[in-house]
Protein backbone atom coordinates (compact mmCIF):
# COMPACT_ATOMS: atom_id res chain seq x y z
CA UNK A 1 0.00 0.00 0.00
CA UNK A 2 1.23 3.44 -0.88
CA UNK A 3 0.02 6.16 1.45
CA UNK A 4 -0.45 9.67 0.22
CA UNK A 5 -1.90 12.75 1.85
CA UNK A 6 -3.93 15.87 1.22
CA UNK A 7 -2.12 19.19 1.19
CA UNK A 8 -3.48 22.69 0.80
CA UNK A 9 -1.88 24.56 -2.08
CA UNK A 10 -3.33 27.65 -3.70
CA UNK A 11 -6.24 27.57 -1.27
CA UNK A 12 -7.32 24.07 -2.35
CA UNK A 13 -6.85 20.74 -0.63
CA UNK A 14 -5.31 18.31 -3.13
CA UNK A 15 -4.14 14.65 -3.04
CA UNK A 16 -0.41 13.93 -3.26
CA UNK A 17 1.99 11.02 -3.01
CA UNK A 18 5.76 11.21 -2.65
CA UNK A 19 7.89 9.40 -5.20
CA UNK A 20 11.51 9.00 -6.20
CA UNK A 21 12.65 9.21 -9.80
CA UNK A 22 15.96 7.58 -10.67
CA UNK A 23 17.70 8.45 -13.91
CA UNK A 24 20.04 5.69 -15.12
CA UNK A 25 23.33 6.43 -16.81
CA UNK A 26 25.16 8.57 -14.30
CA UNK A 27 28.15 7.74 -12.17
CA UNK A 28 26.64 9.47 -9.14
CA UNK A 29 23.27 9.14 -7.43
CA UNK A 30 20.86 10.55 -9.95
CA UNK A 31 17.65 10.37 -7.99
CA UNK A 32 15.11 13.06 -7.26
CA UNK A 33 12.38 13.00 -4.62
CA UNK A 34 9.21 14.55 -6.03
CA UNK A 35 5.82 15.39 -4.59
CA UNK A 36 3.25 14.21 -7.15
CA UNK A 37 -0.30 15.48 -7.47
CA UNK A 38 -2.61 12.49 -7.97
CA UNK A 39 -4.36 13.52 -11.19
CA UNK A 40 -6.96 11.10 -12.58
CA UNK A 41 -7.42 13.48 -15.51
CA UNK A 42 -3.78 13.23 -16.61
CA UNK A 43 -3.01 10.48 -19.12
CA UNK A 44 0.62 10.32 -18.05
CA UNK A 45 2.93 11.09 -15.19
CA UNK A 46 5.10 14.14 -15.79
CA UNK A 47 7.66 16.45 -14.22
CA UNK A 48 6.73 20.09 -13.67
CA UNK A 49 8.96 23.02 -14.64
CA UNK A 50 9.85 23.56 -10.96
CA UNK A 51 11.02 19.97 -10.50
CA UNK A 52 12.76 20.13 -13.90
CA UNK A 53 14.79 23.01 -12.44
CA UNK A 54 15.79 20.70 -9.57
CA UNK A 55 16.94 18.11 -12.11
CA UNK A 56 19.17 20.71 -13.73
CA UNK A 57 20.58 22.19 -10.50
CA UNK A 58 20.96 19.06 -8.34
CA UNK A 59 21.60 16.36 -10.93
CA UNK A 60 23.26 18.29 -13.74
CA UNK A 61 20.78 17.03 -16.34
CA UNK A 62 20.84 19.19 -19.46
CA UNK A 63 17.19 19.52 -20.52
CA UNK A 64 18.10 20.98 -23.91
CA UNK A 65 20.06 17.81 -24.73
CA UNK A 66 17.06 15.56 -24.08
CA UNK A 67 14.77 14.44 -26.92
CA UNK A 68 11.62 16.45 -27.57
CA UNK A 69 8.38 14.82 -26.48
CA UNK A 70 4.76 15.25 -27.46
CA UNK A 71 3.38 18.60 -26.27
CA UNK A 72 1.76 18.52 -22.86
CA UNK A 73 -1.82 19.75 -23.02
CA UNK A 74 -4.20 20.51 -20.20
CA UNK A 75 -6.65 23.04 -18.87
CA UNK A 76 -3.91 25.71 -18.81
CA UNK A 77 -2.99 25.24 -22.47
CA UNK A 78 -0.11 23.51 -24.19
CA UNK A 79 3.57 23.25 -23.26
CA UNK A 80 6.68 21.83 -24.90
CA UNK A 81 8.19 18.74 -23.33
CA UNK A 82 11.44 16.83 -23.23
CA UNK A 83 11.67 13.15 -22.32
CA UNK A 84 14.03 11.07 -20.23
CA UNK A 85 14.17 7.40 -19.27
CA UNK A 86 13.46 7.00 -15.56
CA UNK A 87 12.46 4.57 -12.85
CA UNK A 88 9.68 5.77 -10.56
CA UNK A 89 9.52 4.28 -7.08
CA UNK A 90 6.44 4.65 -4.89
CA UNK A 91 6.88 2.68 -1.67
CA UNK A 92 7.74 -0.89 -2.77
CA UNK A 93 6.45 -0.37 -6.33
CA UNK A 94 8.90 0.53 -9.11
CA UNK A 95 8.31 1.02 -12.81
CA UNK A 96 10.42 2.12 -15.79
CA UNK A 97 8.92 4.85 -17.93
CA UNK A 98 9.69 7.43 -20.54
CA UNK A 99 9.08 10.52 -18.44
CA UNK A 100 7.81 13.76 -20.00
CA UNK A 101 9.28 16.95 -18.53
CA UNK A 102 7.47 20.24 -19.02
CA UNK A 103 10.05 22.71 -20.30
CA UNK A 104 10.48 25.66 -17.95
CA UNK A 105 9.21 28.86 -19.57
CA UNK A 106 11.29 32.05 -19.47
CA UNK A 107 10.71 34.12 -16.37
CA UNK A 108 9.10 33.05 -13.11
CA UNK A 109 8.12 29.39 -12.87
CA UNK A 110 4.38 28.70 -12.84
CA UNK A 111 3.03 26.93 -9.73
CA UNK A 112 2.33 23.73 -11.65
CA UNK A 113 2.94 20.51 -9.66
CA UNK A 114 4.43 17.32 -11.03
CA UNK A 115 1.65 14.83 -11.80
CA UNK A 116 1.00 11.19 -11.07
CA UNK A 117 -1.09 10.24 -14.10
CA UNK A 118 -3.25 7.28 -15.07
CA UNK A 119 -0.28 5.50 -16.65
CA UNK A 120 0.80 4.76 -13.05
CA UNK A 121 -2.51 5.07 -11.16
CA UNK A 122 -3.92 2.24 -13.33
CA UNK A 123 -1.63 -0.23 -11.51
CA UNK A 124 -3.56 0.38 -8.29
CA UNK A 125 -6.96 0.74 -6.69
CA UNK A 126 -7.11 4.43 -5.72
CA UNK A 127 -8.95 5.50 -2.58
CA UNK A 128 -9.16 9.14 -1.60
CA UNK A 129 -11.06 10.37 1.41
CA UNK A 130 -10.47 14.02 2.15
CA UNK A 131 -12.48 13.96 5.39
CA UNK A 132 -9.83 11.74 7.02
CA UNK A 133 -6.90 13.00 4.93
CA UNK A 134 -6.36 9.57 3.32
CA UNK A 135 -4.95 8.87 -0.11
CA UNK A 136 -4.27 5.17 -0.64
CA UNK A 137 -2.93 3.31 -3.65
CA UNK A 138 -3.65 -0.38 -3.12
CA UNK A 139 -1.91 -3.08 -5.12
CA UNK A 140 -4.21 -5.71 -6.67
CA UNK A 141 -3.46 -8.30 -3.97
CA UNK A 142 -4.55 -5.71 -1.36
CA UNK A 143 -7.64 -4.46 -3.19
CA UNK A 144 -9.09 -7.76 -4.48
CA UNK A 145 -10.00 -9.17 -1.03
CA UNK A 146 -12.11 -6.06 -0.29
CA UNK A 147 -14.97 -7.43 -2.46
CA UNK A 148 -16.24 -3.98 -3.38
CA UNK A 149 -19.45 -4.26 -5.44
CA UNK A 150 -19.12 -3.19 -9.08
Amino acid sequence: MIRGYFSTTGGRNRPYVDGVFQFPGGVTDRSLEVRLLVDTGADRTLISPRDAGQMVRRLGIDLAALPRGAPGAGVGGQADTRTIEAVLTLGNFSVRLTLPILEPPPGPLPPIPSLLGRDIISHFALFMEERTNRVLLLEPHEADPLNIPS
